[in-house]
């Protein structure tokens, strides 16, 4: 069996990888996005809880598969850092302050967009903090793995790092529809900041810091 993936070419691994981090979450998205109702919240408390899950059950099959592929951490240029820590921080930052003032300008130019800010509802109920918890690091971890860590590096070397690049964003993108324009104001910055930096650099860490940050403190206050 191991023999078997190993015999696989590296266009068949990007697909299988692609299609089982992403294809339930690309076709769930696009439904959610044709049966959007300005109000209606994207996710119950309970909800995140089996997003926690599905993304463990993936990212441990996953793992093991491109493991087996020769696929390492070094690769992908995954290794916890103090510095990068902080580095982290500063693109946290900077995506927050790009997508706020993309934000603005685009609320501020649109009734329609600012009627859907203040109509935005992201959790019913409350979280429980150790799910808050968990979902603020799983999550993260999950999405920059797949997206940059696997997907930019192993585009960039048959596609070109534009063409990577590209392709990352906009499956982060159509992910996220579900999430409605409110959603994609702040999901295209991230992406093209995110996806951009590691292109260049080759280093995850930071992204993962940085978007935990950028999860965690937007529940916070739906921690019960």
């Amino acid at each position: 069996m191991f023999k078997l993936l190993r015999y696989l070419s590296p266009k068949d691994e990007i697909i299988i990888v692609t299609v089982a981090a992403f294809g339930y979450s690309v076709v769930a998205s696009i439904w959610g996005a044709l049966t959007f109702e300005p109000g209606a919240p994207l996710f119950f408390g309970p909800d995140l809880k089996f997003l926690v899950l599905d993304e463990l059950l993936i990212l441990a099959v996953l793992a093991g598969f491109l493991r087996v592929r020769g696929w390492t951490f070094d690769l992908i240029g995954l290794g916890p850092d103090i510095r990068e820590t902080f580095t982290g921080l500063g693109l946290a930052i900077s995506v927050e302050v790009l997508a706020r003032v993309l934000w603005l300008f685009v609320a501020l130019s649109s009734s329609h967009v600012l009627d859907a800010g203040r109509t935005f509802n992201p959790v019913e109920g409350t979280i429980d903090p150790i799910v808050l918890i968990v979902v603020s690091v799983i999550n993260p971890i999950y999405e920059e793995l797949f997206l940059c860590g696997y997907l930019v590096t192993a585009l960039k070397e048959r596609l070109g790092p534009w063409a990577a690049i590209n392709i990352s964003v906009g499956i982060r993108l159509v992910c996220h529809l579900y999430q409605g324009i409110v959603g994609i104001i702040f999901i295209v910055p991230t992406g093209l900041i995110f996806t951009y930096w590691y292109a260049r650099r080759g280093r995850l860490w930071p992204l993962i810091v940085a978007h935990v940050l950028l999860d965690f403190f937007p529940l916070l206050p739906y921690m019960g």
